[in-house]
């Protein structure tokens, strides 16, 4: 998307000095070069992980507004005397005042809008007020105010739609959310599982269970469970690697879906969560054991088969006395400690 954005503008600042030559605007010859200098700088940055993708994409509304806003000042400064309306540059408002609400969150998304209608404002009163030749001020004025009420509209136009945006986001978020531990359910660790397939992505798949999690109930109450459900939930969140992703799976079943990790790693990964979790108090409740599934996915393999060998591998676990981790791509379980 930003490669895009880049792409594009860099094309149309470019084409705008093109169409100017050889008598250039002196605010575009240096401002139009530095904006796209910028732009594929931020680019470079961004392709190698330097950046991340919201500061890119800020970086690059913040100088196309500082653009547009010098351009708006300049043409009341170059324009012919007999003028009587503003320059094609007015145009490129309508698309800060669009973009600005995808680029920022709808709150401030508005006040970024406002400030710059109302830049907009202050930059068309001071020039009509001490710039402009007073025969055609009036013709001027007039077009000045159109451009600032077709600002105005945009801007709550993009507010309403901002907001309902906001709605759907936060409503699709908790469509994704277990409402107990915080953490993903399963619809969205499956969104993740197709994801990755769709990608022909290799990932670790840990699907693990609570040793004993009826008795918990039975013994200290469902309140004190889900107790500990949550506790369990925070320290998988906690112990992930870049990248990872915990769920609740259901019940008292969690899924990791994790990067490619090889035997020693998982282990290493999955022996850290095993002794926490023995060290955690949850009110009554101190320490839980699991048994952990591991299955690694193969390029073009379904998620619903990588999940499954996970899952008989946790079962294989449960069956040799609890608190245990089987590999389903290996022969070998690391057991104890």
């Amino acid at each position: 998307m930003f490669l895009l954005i880049v792409v594009l503008s860099v094309g149309a600042s470019m084409a705008a000095l093109w169409s100017q030559a050889p008598s250039f605007d002196l605010l575009d010859l240096w401002a139009l070069p530095l904006l796209s200098v910028m732009l594929l700088g931020l680019q470079l940055l961004l392709s190698r992980s330097l950046i991340r993708f919201e500061t890119a994409l800020s970086a690059a509304f913040l100088g196309a507004c500082l653009y547009v806003l010098l351009a708006l000042s300049h043409q009341f400064r170059v324009m012919p005397p007999a003028a009587r309306t503003l320059s094609e540059n007015t145009y490129w408002f309508a698309v800060l005042y669009t973009s600005v609400f995808y680029v920022y969150p709808p709150r401030h998304a508005v006040r970024a809008a406002l400030a710059i209608l109302g830049t907009a404002a202050l930059v068309c009163v001071w020039h009509l007020s001490f710039t402009v030749p007073e025969a055609t001020r009036l013709s001027l004025i007039g077009a000045s105010v159109q451009f600032l009420m077709v600002g105005g509209v945009l801007v709550l136009i993009q507010a309403t739609f901002g907001a309902q945006r906001a709605q759907l986001l936060a409503t699709r978020t908790a469509a994704l959310v277990d409402l107990l531990t915080g953490i993903a359910n399963r619809r969205a660790a499956e969104e993740r599982l197709r994801q990755l397939a769709a990608r022909g992505a290799v990932y670790t798949v840990v699907l693990f269970d609570i040793d004993h999690f009826k008795q918990i109930n039975d013994r200290h109450g469902h309140a004190a469970g889900d107790v500990v459900l949550r506790g369990v939930a925070q320290l998988a969140q906690t112990l992930l690697p870049q990248g990872g992703m915990v769920a609740r799976w259901g019940g008292e079943e969690f899924l990791l879906i994790l990067p490619v990790l090889g035997d020693t790693q998982v282990r290493r990964l999955l022996n850290t969560l095993r002794n926490e979790l023995r060290q955690q108090r949850h009110g009554e409740v101190v320490g839980v054991t699991a048994c952990f599934g591991v299955a690694n996915a193969a390029s073009g393999e379904v998620p619903e088969t990588v999940v499954a060998r996970a899952d008989e591998a946790m079962y294989s676990a449960k069956q040799q006395g609890r608190n245990d981790i089987r590999l389903a791509d290996w022969r070998r379980s690391a057991t104890g400690a």
